[in-house]
């Protein structure tokens, strides 16, 4: 006859073993047929992004000159938030206007450096104080970004 503490500890082992089965279905399950994955960065993931973008230099525009506030990610099709940056706008023909994005936006001070050749003196630099940074939803990667005064 089985002793009670080794029924206990085979019945323990059974629900393990179903509990790592049924964590690797739901994980399993979260891939597509074609074996690219569902999942998308989170807001916080986006923010991130959008913040590292918008705290590099360009040769056109600078870095930030200040630490940037009122940051907002909302999640939307490429086409909805090419739509917010200019209602006239297209998404660029290689991504697909339905796939998910987030746009980000927040407000700061960034200066516009890009002078026209031989301009001597350099005009003033241009402040704009918001920026708009799509964020693709499944990469974390900037699609496109804009900056208005």
């Amino acid at each position: 006859m089985l002793s009670k503490a080794y029924l206990r500890q085979r019945l323990h082992n059974q629900i393990k073993a179903i509990v790592v089965v049924t964590i690797a279905l739901n994980v399993v399950g979260c891939k597509s047929p074609s074996g690219t994955s569902n999942s998308y960065v989170g807001e916080q993931q986006a923010i991130a992004a959008a913040l590292e973008s918008a705290s590099t230099s360009r040769p056109e525009i600078s870095g930030p000159q200040e630490k940037p506030s009122n940051i907002n990610a909302q999640k939307m099709t490429l086409a909805e938030a090419v739509k917010k940056i200019n209602k006239n706008n297209q998404p660029a023909s290689e991504y697909d206007p339905k796939m998910t994005v987030w746009f980000v936006t927040m407000d700061g001070l960034w200066l516009g450096e890009m002078s026209a050749p031989g301009d001597v003196p350099a005009p003033e630099p241009v402040p704009y104080h918001h920026y708009a940074i799509i964020i693709d939803a499944k990469t974390g990667s900037e699609i496109e970004s804009s900056l208005s005064p």
